[in-house]
């Protein structure tokens, strides 16, 4: 099997497995399904008239490449936010299954500021999955 094939499915079934944690927290969440010339995100999760886009990354060794964000993504995460959703986000799973909910924004940022990857110590800074989920209803 090819490389991009494995990541293009491991990709998939945490997009899957994303869909399933926001469900259970009360979401409605619609994985985006994958064309031939890819989406600029993921999934889109809404509750209680909060919309969040969000994009899935497998992060293996631990890392974030800010090199993995695609053009198109970015492109559409900004007019996401053009059109008054407050909310784009990067779920970052990490190889001990640990999700973290990393904000498009901060990701600009860094990379403004000369950063070019997310380590893992800079990653577990940001909420876990459950800890967003009560951020996210908190606010």
């Amino acid at each position: 099997m090819k490389s991009s094939t494995v990541n293009r499915t491991v990709g998939t079934r945490f997009e899957n497995d994303l869909c399933d944690l926001l469900a259970a927290a009360g979401w409605w969440a619609h994985n985006l399904a994958q064309n031939q010339t890819g989406q600029p995100a993921d999934v889109i999760a809404v509750k209680n008239n909060v919309a969040v886009l969000i994009d899935c990354k497998d992060c293996e060794n631990n890392r974030f490449p800010f090199s993995r964000i695609e053009c198109n993504q970015e492109g559409a995460m900004t007019l996401w936010e053009q059109c008054g959703n407050a909310y784009c986000t990067f779920a970052m799973r990490l190889n001990d299954g640990e999700i973290y909910m990393v904000p498009f924004d901060d990701l600009l940022m860094l990379e403004l500021h000369g950063g070019k990857s997310l380590t893992e110590e800079g990653i577990r800074k940001y909420p876990t999955f459950a800890q967003w989920v009560y951020l996210m209803e908190e606010s």
